[in-house]
């Protein structure tokens, strides 16, 4: 492919949402291109602000939190397979406002609909579910006694 068309449709796929380093690369692979090209549109991209691995993280974060309801764990391990530098990962999830976060695991094992009489396994299953979306253990047996369970 040529080097202005494969620029063209990474500025087009960077301005259609927020993208990580890796992601570019590995679009910028399927294009076939040689290294120096590739290596040559990412520092482009870099230095005029298309990508920024930690504004990515950050809107990453977010969205984690705020829509899919994701606990840390789960969103570190999505991000570190994004190829997100770890301390950047460190730096952004330190930003999250712990208070709010428990807040938001208790709404959701008090939402959530569960058909068992057995105290035990009803925690059990909670647990389970906590764990699933990423909650770390700490956090949920924290919210489960908050509970009563």
């Amino acid at each position: 492919m040529d080097k202005e068309i494969a620029f063209k449709k990474i500025l087009h796929y960077c301005n259609y949402q927020e993208r990580c380093q890796k992601e570019i690369y590995d679009k910028l692979k399927s294009f076939e291109l040689e290294d120096a090209d590739k290596f040559f549109i990412i520092n482009f991209l870099q230095e005029e602000g298309f990508i920024n691995d930690e504004r990515y993280c950050r809107t990453y974060v977010k969205s984690k939190l705020n829509l899919k309801k994701w606990g840390i764990n789960k969103i570190k391990l999505s991000l570190i397979s994004k190829g997100i530098e770890k301390q950047i990962i460190d730096k952004v999830l330190s930003e999250i406002d712990h208070d709010k976060y428990k807040d938001e695991l208790l709404n959701i094992l008090k939402n959530k609909k569960i058909n068992e009489n057995d105290l035990y396994k009803r925690k059990a299953k909670l647990l389970r579910y906590a764990l699933s979306k990423g909650y770390a253990m700490d956090d949920i047996l924290e919210v489960l006694k908050i509970l009563e369970l």
